[in-house]
């Protein structure tokens, strides 16, 4: 099967604050904005409930029904929107703050997703968005990526997007602005956006949500929580690492002592089993003995009746 990529080069240094240099990044999304019927589930299926500052992790998937749609704030400068109808896979989230670099893949399965990038684009980061059509480069900022079951459309309003055949690198298409490359799985086709189309990425573009002061400072609560919480955890495995060691040690010489105590057991019995065979060979020498001076006597007794008189 043919998949569809659509890679964005970012420049961020950032995670939802200002910090160069964040100790820990939180590896995932917020939900910052919601309508209609969303749900989320994790990496084992199990729904998790939706709200804003809902946080998505990897491999967590999200449904939109008819009317409904979920904005995403990854990074700063980094938006997305989850179209009506749509079913989307976050397969990778990774966020390097500290090093200005962030990976996303994202898989979308049916329906639309808006991606709205307002930083400066660069090598070090990558955001990916797959189906099952094509591969798509971005060089641009604000996109729509539509997969319909036959085909996939890549609509851009500012900025470029390459697109590549998956199965023929040699086939590439540019979407520039105000343009769209479809793909029907063969082919890929240019054409200028229509103006409902065009209304559409600009209406997204417009009003699609970025976290507002009071959710950010929200996240940096909770980013604070995981710190504290983190240290927590590992003081505490320390701990129990210590205690494991004390029981082990404990064992180790518990079973000694009945290695030992084993060990002298089966000595005195060996030497009990010893004395009792000993005392036993001794008890049957004597009776033999008894019995020898028995039947010489009595021999001795036939040779004197025996004897002339």
């Amino acid at each position: 099967m043919k998949r569809i990529a659509i890679t964005c080069f970012l420049a961020l240094a950032f995670v939802f604050s200002d910090c160069k240099k964040a100790k820990e990044d939180l590896q995932g999304g917020v939900i910052t904005f919601s309508k209609g019927t969303v749900k989320i589930f994790d990496k084992t299926g199990k729904v998790k409930p939706v709200s804003v500052d809902t946080f998505l992790l990897p491999e967590d998937k999200i449904e939109t029904g008819k009317d409904s749609y979920a904005d995403i704030q990854l990074t700063e400068g980094l938006l997305v929107r989850v179209k009506e109808n749509t079913s989307l896979v976050l397969k990778k989230i990774f966020v390097d703050s500290a090093n200005g670099e962030v990976y996303t893949d994202f898989g979308l399965i049916k329906g639309k997703v808006f991606s709205k990038v307002d930083t400066k684009l660069s090598k070090t980061s990558k955001v990916t968005v797959s189906t099952p059509t094509v591969v798509a480069s971005v060089r641009g900022t604000d996109f729509i990526v539509e997969e319909t079951g036959k085909g996939t459309s890549t609509r851009v309003s500012n900025g470029a997007v390459e697109v590549t055949d998956a199965d023929d690198p040699s086939k590439v298409a540019v979407a520039d602005s105000g343009e769209e490359v479809s793909s029907d799985g063969n082919n890929l086709k240019e054409e200028p956006l229509t103006e409902d189309e065009l209304n559409e990425l600009k209406d997204d573009a417009a009003t699609v949500q970025s976290i507002t002061e009071e959710q950010r400072a929200r996240i940096q609560e909770i980013l604070k929580d995981f710190q504290e919480n983190k240290a927590r955890i590992l003081q505490g495995l320390e701990e129990q690492k210590q205690r494991n060691k004390e029981l082990i040690e404990g064992a180790k010489e518990e079973n000694r002592k009945l290695l030992e105590d084993t060990k002298n057991a089966g000595k005195e019995e060996k030497e009990a089993i010893k004395k009792s065979a000993q005392e036993e060979k001794d008890k049957v020498k004597s009776s033999m003995d008894d019995a020898k001076k028995e039947l010489e006597n009595q021999r001795k007794s036939l040779k004197d009746q025996a004897a002339p008189k």
